[in-house]
């Protein structure tokens, strides 16, 4: 639900209707989102799936709530599952979700699709549950992977740890289970959203960002502030670019639009402020009275904006280190 319940146990599930959709919306406790989402979830999870082994804190108080709280949705799904249901479940937030399911007995079928990348056997090892979340995907029908690298290094762990066979044509046994695995990489309605870029070039804001250029070339990247996103060395590039090009200084503009994420988090606190110093010392250093070289908005910008900025540029900066379906 996006809620806490804060110390107390949270309340019946509340049902939300959007169109088609009937949503099912639990609260969760204030020690279950520290030490589910907060801790393990973001603070393990990501940084090992984004080979960050330096940025993992690893917690046995954390992991059991990461467990916890599968289990804990586990129970609150299950009521409302009919047998001829398919089940869905997205993101790395929700792995053992499956095996969960399974225990309390449902034969329903069930698909998993990881937005984020997966990391080689080398890496996930590190993680003292790694043979539990692997355990956990084996219980899925389907697992999804963005990229055929991505479902490489699945595939390669269970052969380099003994606990699965490929079987060929996409099939896995692992865990007395046979299931299927593959990469499905996920896009846009590029048209779609090309008529919506065309449309988007009368808005307001766009046509102010417009005149504020007076003629320069714009590059435009817009990302989570994250670490996996590449956007310190993106500044530092950028840097790099215009003083070993100085005939380039006054004619482009650099405009990095940077939503903050996860503040909760130390890491992305830390990284906010790094980013901030970063574009501070540039323009300090090679900025004019009538140029700013890198503006930075460290806040969401709304779709339709978006759109006629992308259209605006000249350029758009993606540099991820690592990254999944979601370069944003």
């Amino acid at each position: 639900s996006g809620e806490s319940s804060g110390d107390r146990e949270p309340g019946p599930l509340s049902q939300l209707q959007k169109g088609n959709i009937t949503y099912a919306l639990t609260d969760l406790t204030d020690t279950d989102v520290e030490e589910y989402y907060r801790g393990f979830a973001n603070r393990v999870l990501w940084p090992i799936c984004h080979y960050r082994l330096d940025l993992a804190e690893y917690g046995r108080k954390e992991m059991a709530g990461y467990f916890r709280v599968n289990r804990f949705f586990a129970h609150r799904l299950a009521p409302m599952i009919e047998p001829d249901d398919i089940i869905w479940v997205h993101d790395y937030h929700l792995i053992p979700l499956a095996a969960e399911l399974r225990q309390m007995g449902l034969k329903n079928r069930i698909g998993f699709f990881l937005h984020i990348p997966w990391p080689p056997a080398d890496i996930l090892v590190t993680m003292p549950v790694h043979e539990e979340i692997m355990r956990g995907l084996s219980h899925y029908d389907l697992v999804g992977f963005q990229t055929d690298y991505d479902l490489q290094n699945f595939a390669g762990y269970l052969k380099r740890e003994g606990i699965g066979d490929d079987l060929g044509n996409g099939l896995f046994d692992s865990h007395g289970r046979i299931f299927k695995a593959g990469a499905y990489p996920i896009g846009i309605e590029t048209a779609g959203f090309a008529e919506f870029a065309e449309r988007a070039a009368n808005n307001i804001m766009v046509q102010k960002t417009r005149r504020s250029i007076e003629g320069r070339d714009m590059i435009i990247g817009v990302d989570r502030l994250d670490y996996s996103k590449g956007i310190i060395q993106r500044l530092e590039a950028f840097e790099r670019f215009l003083t070993s090009n100085p005939g380039y200084q006054n004619k482009v503009t650099y405009l990095q639009v940077t939503p903050k994420s996860r503040s909760e988090v130390p890491e992305y606190e830390h990284m906010q402020k790094m980013v901030a110093e970063q574009a501070g010392r540039v323009n300090g250093a090679i900025g004019t009275v009538d140029w700013v070289p890198i503006r930075y908005v460290n806040r969401s910008i709304s779709r339709n904006v978006l759109a006629g900025l992308y259209r605006l540029a000249t350029i758009g900066l993606v540099t991820p280190l690592r990254d999944g379906m979601n370069l944003v």
